[in-house]
C-alpha cells in the first residue's frame, strides 16, 4: 500500500507530462483519420494567440513577486541566468540545426531554444531544490520581456535563409501576446484583493494555465496529423533519435554552463541553483505560438515543426524534476548534519 501511494503521488505530480505524452500521438492520429471540415469545426476554433495570452496572464498572475527586491540588490545571478537562457543557449542550439535535413526539425529546435524561460516550472524547480526562487522569478520575467525583440532577431540571424523570417511582424505579435499579458498579470497583483486571491488559489491557477497549454498541444497535434495526410517525406528513426539527443544535449549543456559560470562568479549555492533551472528551461506556449505564425513558417508545409518544441519541454520536465529532487535531498541532508 505505501508503494502504491508513492506511485499515485508521483503520477499526480507528473500529471502534465503524462497528459503531454498521451495527447501528442493521440492528437496526431486523430488528425490523420479525420477530415479538414471536422478539424476546422473543432480544434480549428481554438485561437493559439488568445489562448497564449490567457496562459501567460494566468502564469504571471500566479507568480509571487514579493521577493524581487532582494534580487535587485544583488543582480549578478539574475543577469547571468538571463544571459544563459536567452543568449548562450541559442548559441548552443544553432550549430545543431545543420544536422537535420528537415526544415521542420531545424526550425523547431531553434524556436525551442530562443523562447524565454517558462513561467510555469522554473521557480517550482528552484524551490524544490532549495534554491533562490526570487532569482528564478526575475530571470523568468526578464527573459519574457527581452524575448519580444530578441527572439525574432535570433530566428532572423540564424535560420532566416530556410524560413524567410520577417522579424517585425513577430515582434509586434509577441508584444501583444507575450509582453502585454505578462505585464498585466503581474500588475494586477498590486490590488490587494487580487493579490490575496492569487496567493490563496496559486495551485488552481497553475492547473488552469497548464490545462490551456494542453489545449494548444492538442490543436497542434491534430493539425499536424492532418498535414501528414499529404506528407511525402517522413523523418527516419535516426532523425528522431538525433532530435532527442539534440534537445537533451542543449538543455543539459546549458545547465552545465550555468553551474560553471555561477561558480566562476562566486555565486551562492542558492543562486547557482536558480540560474541552473531558469537559465536552461524554456516555455512551451510561446514556442507553439511561434510555430503557428505565418511570419515564421511562410508558405512552408512543416508538419513536424512542433516535435522539437514539445520534446524539449518534455525532456526538461523529466530531467529537471529528477535533478531538483536530488539537489533538494542533498541540501536537506547537509542541513541535518
Amino acid at each position: 500500500m505505501p508503494q502504491e501511494n508513492k506511485l499515485l503521488r508521483q503520477a499526480l505530480k507528473s500529471w502534465f507530462l503524462i497528459c503531454l505524452v498521451i495527447l501528442l500521438p493521440l492528437g496526431m492520429g486523430w488528425g490523420w483519420w479525420t477530415s479538414d471540415a471536422w478539424r476546422r469545426s473543432t480544434v480549428g476554433r481554438v485561437d493559439p494567440a488568445m489562448t497564449t495570452i490567457a496562459i501567460l496572464f494566468l502564469m504571471a498572475f500566479s507568480l509571487d513577486s514579493s521577493k524581487l527586491r532582494d534580487s535587485f540588490r544583488s543582480p549578478s545571478p539574475v543577469i547571468w541566468g538571463t544571459l544563459v537562457n536567452i543568449g548562450i543557449l541559442p548559441l548552443i542550439a544553432w550549430p545543431l540545426t545543420s544536422l537535420f535535413s528537415l526544415t521542420d526539425f531545424s526550425l523547431g529546435l531553434m524556436i525551442a531554444a530562443v523562447v524565454p524561460c517558462t513561467l510555469a516550472t522554473a521557480s517550482v524547480s528552484t524551490r524544490q531544490a532549495h534554491g533562490n526562487d526570487a532569482v528564478s522569478l526575475l530571470v523568468t520575467l526578464l527573459t519574457n520581456l527581452i524575448s519580444v525583440v530578441l527572439t525574432p532577431l535570433w530566428l532572423k540571424w540564424t535560420i532566416s535563409v530556410e524560413a524567410g523570417i520577417d522579424p517585425l511582424p513577430v515582434i509586434l505579435n509577441l508584444s501583444i501576446n507575450v509582453l502585454l499579458p505578462t505585464i498585466l498579470g503581474q500588475a494586477s497583483r498590486y490590488w490587494s484583493v487580487l493579490d490575496r486571491f492569487a496567493r490563496q488559489h496559486r495551485s488552481g491557477i497553475g492547473i488552469v494555465a497548464q490545462t490551456l497549454v494542453l489545449l494548444i498541444v492538442t490543436k497542434a497535434a491534430v493539425e499536424a496529423g492532418g498535414r501528414l495526410q499529404s506528407q511525402q517525406v517522413w523523418p527516419s528513426a535516426f532523425d528522431f533519435t538525433l532530435l532527442l539527443g539534440a534537445c537533451a544535449g542543449v538543455h543539459l549543456l546549458a545547465m552545465v554552463v550555468a553551474e560553471m559560470g555561477g561558480r566562476l562568479l562566486k555565486l551562492s549555492r542558492a543562486d547557482r541553483v536558480a540560474t541552473l533551472f531558469a537559465g536552461s528551461q524554456k516555455t512551451l506556449p510561446v514556442g507553439l505560438l511561434l510555430a503557428a505564425m505565418p511570419a515564421i513558417t511562410g508558405d512552408l508545409l512543416l508538419p513536424f515543426i512542433t516535435f522539437p518544441i514539445l520534446l524539449f519541454h518534455a525532456i526538461q520536465l523529466m530531467v529537471d524534476s529528477a535533478i531538483a529532487d536530488q539537489l533538494g535531498r542533498r541540501e536537506s541532508q547537509d542541513c541535518d548534519r
